[in-house]
């Protein structure tokens, strides 16, 4: 599979399909596998595009400052867009992934027709006032990743013991991640203004989340105070990640809101129907 050197690195990625352009951009927790059932479904209909940021899966190191982590992962999704000819692409980005596509908006206006923000966090990590209480936590949650992913398998299982597809596809992410890129890329989400890029987009935005995870509703409504145009989506029967939960209700719905973008050639809108 396709592997670029660019900005300095080895960056990952895959194309699927023809058409409009759609990047999918995945969370601090997992590598573009995450998309598997989007994948699937899209690369029949449009252009897909999925890639696995600087210090996950296949991609090279993290091997920069923290604080140069979101901008440099957004220069490399700059400078693949350029190497792939797409000069403008549709995002779509799970939880933490949203904060990225976000900025990558906020600097890169051009590039982008749209937004989907699914699950999205306004800050990877929950404000502490307290710094001593702070530095454990993030200190306790640091341990817990290096642990092996036999410690969480079970907890996993009992917890998506209704949605298999999101099971199997977390569980191998959890057995194949990288915890110290893992870390650096936590640290560096959590030092980002994200208010200041939202207030910079200016394109058609939709948010998806699931019904059954409060605190990822609690995010939703923060956002689309940011987003008072966004569309907003609550799936049933789902929780995080709401793609995986719900893949086939997802994915057309996302097919419908692309549509109504009227960005997509009369002759694949007639295929679609």
């Amino acid at each position: 599979m396709p592997q670029v050197q660019l900005n300095g690195t080895s960056l990952y990625y895959e194309t699927h399909g023809s058409g409009v352009p759609i990047v999918f951009i995945h969370d601090h927790l997992s590598s573009h596998h995450v998309f598997g059932p989007q994948v699937e479904y899209f690369s029949k209909r449009v252009r897909v595009i999925v890639f696995d940021l600087r210090g996950y899966g296949r991609s090279g190191r993290m091997d920069i400052e923290v604080n140069r982590i979101i901008d440099t992962q957004c220069e490399d999704l700059k400078e693949l867009l350029e190497k792939l000819g797409v000069p403008k692409a549709i995002l779509v980005a799970s939880s933490s992934g949203g904060i990225l596509a976000q900025k990558f908006t906020a600097i890169y206006p051009g590039f982008v027709h749209a937004l989907v923000l699914v699950d999205s966090d306004v800050k990877a990590i929950p404000a502490v006032k307290n710094k001593k209480i702070k530095s454990m936590v993030e200190a306790l949650a640091w341990v817990t990743h290096y642990l092996p992913a036999e410690f969480f398998i079970r907890s996993l299982r009992v917890s998506y013991n209704k949605w298999l597809i999101a099971y199997h596809i977390l569980r191998r992410e959890l057995q194949h991640k990288r915890p110290t890129e893992l870390i650096k890329q936590h640290i560096a989400l959590s030092q980002i203004d994200i208010l200041t890029c939202t207030k910079q987009i200016r394109v058609p935005v939709l948010c998806v989340t699931g019904a059954q995870n409060e605190r990822r509703l609690r995010q939703v409504q923060q956002e689309m105070v940011n987003f008072p145009h966004a569309q907003k989506v609550v799936l049933q029967d789902a929780m995080y990640p709401t793609h995986l939960c719900q893949p086939h209700i997802f994915n057309r719905l996302v097919l419908d809101f692309i549509i109504d973008l009227h960005i997509l050639h009369q002759k694949q809108c007639a295929e679609i129907s």
